[in-house]
């Protein structure tokens, strides 16, 4: 399982305010029938604002109680299966990269390491038997907001002070002279 920021990296940078999506992926899988895992992260620099599921196993999928928590500290709780009433016979054949589901994040406060982390994964084969694998996390840098560049100013635009100046000047002088 890995974590794949913009970019199709594990490293990213973010102003504060924006917003990016993690996506969780597998790979190297032979007959993959479900997963649950934790995607825990820094709930002080990061808001996880939503979940959406790849569903990986099409019709088939059962999901287990996807969350959202800021308890602890920050944990996405994430779970699919084949559904027990697939008429599936076997598991998925996972050759190359595949997304099980993406994670869109809101930057919160400026801070330097903000890791992702996949904890307590648990991945299994369509009869249930656990299968082996490597874990990736990822790590998000968040930079204070940069201010919007200023917009230069027409050269007409300095020219049209002074043009009002010299008109309602002169209407100032006309109106004395003839009072």
């Amino acid at each position: 399982m890995t974590i794949e920021l913009p970019g199709n990296t594990d490293l990213y940078t973010a102003e504060v305010g924006s917003f990016f999506d993690a996506n969780i992926y597998v790979d190297g899988l032979a007959d993959f029938g479900g997963f649950d895992f934790n995607l825990t992260y820094n709930s002080a620099n990061l808001s996880a604002e939503l979940l959406t599921s790849a569903s990986i196993f099409g019709a088939d999928t059962e999901t287990f109680a996807n969350s959202i928590s800021t308890v602890g500290g920050g944990k996405i709780h994430f779970a699919e299966a084949i559904s027990a009433t697939s008429t599936l016979e076997a598991g998925l054949n996972i050759t190359a990269p595949t997304l099980l589901g993406t994670v869109k994040f809101k930057a919160l406060n400026a801070a330097l390491n903000n890791p992702l982390n996949i904890t307590n994964p648990i991945v299994y084969s369509f009869d249930g038997t656990s299968l082996a694998g490597s874990l990736r996390g990822a790590n998000v840098t968040i930079i204070p907001a940069q201010d919007p560049a200023p917009v230069p100013v027409p050269a007409a635009a300095f020219l049209f002070a002074p043009g009002l100046l010299a008109i309602f000047g002169r209407r100032n002088r006309n109106t004395i002279v003839k009072g």
